[in-house]
């Protein structure tokens, strides 16, 4: 080897700028890429907006056609649900959304897709990333019951000190309280876990959660007691959503309560994903003697994938007694559960 040789081999001027200049695409298409998806996360947080708002006006609406004295009873108000939800999005100065609407067993499905042009992402022929959204508005008969008086309510937004983005486990709290030897209230305010979106406030309840202890139960139960004020007729409404959810499910809900028909349980009894590891029950009974019996359950959710009000009306009870409202986690024990918020029990119906 040459002198000239091997001083050209030692020579190593210029080689960082050499190094950085063939190393800088590839970090402006990750950087690039990471914009693209902001844009994409906020794209869709856009439509979903729109999407909720015209769920909920459908609602209304569709109530008020109902109540006309001409009002069809068979009427199709799925074309009305999609107008309005058209012009929610189309005064969001959103383009290039389709969506469609159905409407089976009192309950609105909106559709919404889109898609987010990407800005760096052309570069390797990816032109966008598509958008969906699925949201669900219960459309009851119209009702002229007066709404009653809200008992109790739980959104799990205080007497914590949890932070935003953060999460902890909490025993006989606030009203609520636990059994010993399990995990305890997960209070949560990570929005991923819930799909990136907490349906009320800024935070929601997880019952399959960790222990800080050994030989610990992860399903836990948090529950408390409830004297009747007067005679009649009592409502319990909730909010429910996975935290695993499986693509396979999607759209569909996988609740029944105790008086759900056979072909609901069997639905729900069917969908065996992963151990049923995002199940929830929901027991209320006299106090005195009470049980988790499967007779005292009231309602069961295994899996949505979005968030979903239960509903459960109680008939004809007497004021004066005791009840306990119970709620517990019940699939596969790994800290994965389903997530709860917004728990309200009223006399009469829930304003």
């Amino acid at each position: 080897m040459t002198p000239l040789f091997r001083s050209f081999l030692k020579d190593t001027r210029g080689s960082t700028a050499l190094i950085f200049g063939l190393g800088l695409p590839a970090l402006m298409l990750a950087v690039g890429g990471g914009i693209d998806l902001t844009r994409a996360a906020a794209q869709r947080q856009r439509i979903a907006s729109a999407v909720e708002l015209g769920c909920q006006q459908s609602t209304h609406e569709i109530k008020y056609r109902q109540s006309q004295a001409n009002a069809d009873p068979n009427a199709n108000y799925a074309p009305v649900v999609t107008d309005i939800t058209n012009s929610k999005v189309t005064g969001s100065g959103l383009s290039g959304v389709t969506v469609n609407a159905s409407i089976a067993n009192n309950i609105i499905t909106i559709r919404a897709s889109g898609n987010s042009a990407n800005v760096f992402g052309g570069v390797l022929g990816f032109e966008n990333v598509p958008l969906g959204v699925v949201r669900n508005c219960n459309l009851l008969p119209v009702s002229t019951t007066t709404p009653g008086t809200v008992l109790l309510m739980e959104s799990f937004e205080t007497n914590h000190n949890v932070a935003s983005n953060s999460w902890t486990v909490l025993n006989n709290w606030n009203g609520w309280s636990t059994q010993a030897g399990k995990g305890g209230i997960e209070i949560n305010g990570i929005p991923q876990l819930s799909g990136n979106e907490i349906r009320f406030g800024n935070f929601f309840a997880e019952l399959d959660s960790h222990c800080y202890t050994s030989n610990c139960r992860t399903n836990s139960s948090m529950w408390r007691e409830i004297t009747l004020p007067a005679n009649g007729d009592y409502e319990l409404r909730y909010w429910y959503i996975s935290r695993v959810r499986n693509p396979a499910y999607a759209g569909k809900v996988y609740c029944a309560y105790k008086d759900s028909s056979t072909a609901v349980w069997n639905a729900l009894n069917n969908a065996t994903w992963e151990g049923q590891t995002n199940r929830i029950e929901v027991f209320f009974a006299k106090s005195s003697g009470f049980s988790s019996a499967a007779s005292n359950a009231v309602d069961t959710c295994v899996h949505t994938d979005q968030w979903t009000e239960r509903k459960i009306t109680f008939r004809n009870l007497k004021a004066g007694d005791k009840y306990r409202l119970q709620f517990q986690a019940a699939g596969r024990e790994d800290t994965y559960g389903g997530l709860i918020d917004y728990i309200r029990f009223c006399t009469k119906t829930c304003p």
